[in-house]
């Protein structure tokens, strides 16, 4: 049985971002996006969950890669917004259900982060309006990334 929970709040758990190479690469990048409960022990009882949205931006770099890449998979960007969830009794944690308002919420938070960061360092903003619903779409669809 699924729990309906209460959004208490969010938060950047983590990032890694090369922007010089992810304006370079551009479109030529694949995304991976997974969403998932954060806990430690599925049997455990709470009234507190956790659920962390982890975006992947990588590039196949060519063998004449301009920046002197090995041919292979490189990481441009992986960025981790962390919801807490709240819920009125314990409940098993993983199993309470997704509303539909958490993964665009985290996206939205994620895109906000990554083009604040690339226009500080005097790039383009990489996560336009466009982009965000086209990785919601996809995400929605179970299309993107593993």
């Amino acid at each position: 049985m699924a729990f309906r929970p209460t959004i208490a709040g969010d938060r950047l758990y983590g990032i890694s971002m090369r922007p010089q190479e992810l304006a370079l690469y551009g479109a030529k990048v694949a995304f991976n996006l997974r969403y998932s409960a954060v806990f430690d022990d599925p049997a455990e009882q709470a009234a507190e969950h956790f659920k962390l949205l982890v975006l992947e931006i990588e590039a196949e770099t060519p063998a004449d890669d301009p920046l002197g890449q090995e041919r292979g998979r490189l990481q441009l960007l992986k960025c981790g917004w962390e919801l807490r969830l709240t819920t009125p009794s314990a409940c098993t944690v993983g199993t309470t259900e997704e509303l539909p308002e958490e993964v665009p919420l985290l996206l939205a938070r994620i895109a906000d982060t990554i083009n604040d960061l690339a226009q500080r360092g005097g790039l383009e903003a990489p996560m336009g309006p466009e982009l965000v619903t086209d990785l919601l779409q996809r995400y929605r669809l179970g299309v993107v990334g593993a």
